[in-house]
């Protein structure tokens, strides 16, 4: 969509011309929500799931999914020594993607072509629930971190992981997946689960629900405008469920950093998403 409507000249999608993911906002009440202020809670989402991972300038840094190249190109723009390499599956995001120090690949998020231990820090923002193993992606993130090193993602996290059971649940996934497309299986268990399965520990889970919401309002407002215009297209409905999901708890968004055992690093600052999760819980 966003692809579609760039190639068309619009403008009006600058909100997500860096970054395709949400943003996390300081506050919900009194928070003006316009293009430039999505961008703001974007870069605020992007530092921190950087800050999770303890990247500091020198060190080799991967980001997997990494869109346009937005998350890169503002780690390049603080952290001048850093190494930097984006992976995406998809070449047409990597042809306008940002030009910045970064390295960008062509590849499979859960088959990385990229030589083990060899990365102090690995990202994946809003990225992780489009693979189709949490797992196969835990394993490979294990499997080229240094020991000591650290994954710092943000995901969807459905509160009931069965598969759903009922009419109702499968037609809410397939309004999501219209717009959003369809989550993976959660086969594998939980975070904690799935991370004692691939060699690693979680450092820090963190529930920011709250603190997304605000998104939702930016694209049903876009949407809204859009349709009324016949100017590019956005998932109304798909916004609109997913967006009664989450304020409702049934998706949850969730921050979550694992560490890779191993040699002792710089000790995470403990609490540091957890104060981001009461918040989140609290508004």
């Amino acid at each position: 969509m966003l692809l579609e409507n760039r190639s068309q000249g619009d403008r009006t999608a600058d909100a997500f011309s860096r970054h395709i993911h949400w943003g996390l906002w300081p506050r919900l009440r009194g928070t003006g929500i316009r293009g430039r202020s999505v961008v703001a809670a974007q870069e605020r989402l992007d530092d921190t799931v950087a800050g999770g991972a303890l990247i500091s300038d020198g060190m080799t840094v991967l980001d997997v999914g990494c869109g346009f190249g937005g998350t890169l190109g503002r780690l390049s723009e603080r952290l001048p020594s850093a190494r930097l390499v984006g992976v995406n599956i998809d070449h047409r995001q990597l042809t306008r993607a940002l030009a910045t120090r970064a390295q960008f690949i062509c590849a499979d998020g859960c088959a990385l072509p990229l030589p083990s231990t060899a990365f102090d820090a690995v990202l994946a923002v809003e990225c992780i629930f489009h693979f189709p193993s949490r797992l196969a992606f835990l394993r490979e993130a294990q499997r080229v971190l240094k020991p000591g090193g650290r994954l710092s993602l943000s995901d969807f996290v459905r509160v009931d992981q069965t598969e759903p059971g009922n009419a109702v649940s499968r037609w809410l996934e397939d309004q999501v997946a219209k717009g959003y497309g369809r989550q993976s299986a959660w086969s594998d268990g939980d975070y904690r689960a799935m991370a004692d399965k691939a060699g690693l520990v979680v450092e820090q889970d963190a529930d920011v629900t709250r603190l997304t919401l605000p998104t939702y309002l930016y694209l049903l407002a876009d949407g809204i405008a859009r349709a009324l215009t016949g100017r590019g297209h956005v998932p109304i409905r798909s916004t609109l469920v997913l967006f009664l999901l989450s304020a409702l708890g049934a998706v949850r968004y969730r921050l979550v950093v694992l560490r890779k055992p191993g040699a002792p690093g710089v000790v995470g600052a403990p609490g540091a998403l957890d104060a981001l999760g009461k918040a989140g819980r609290s508004g």
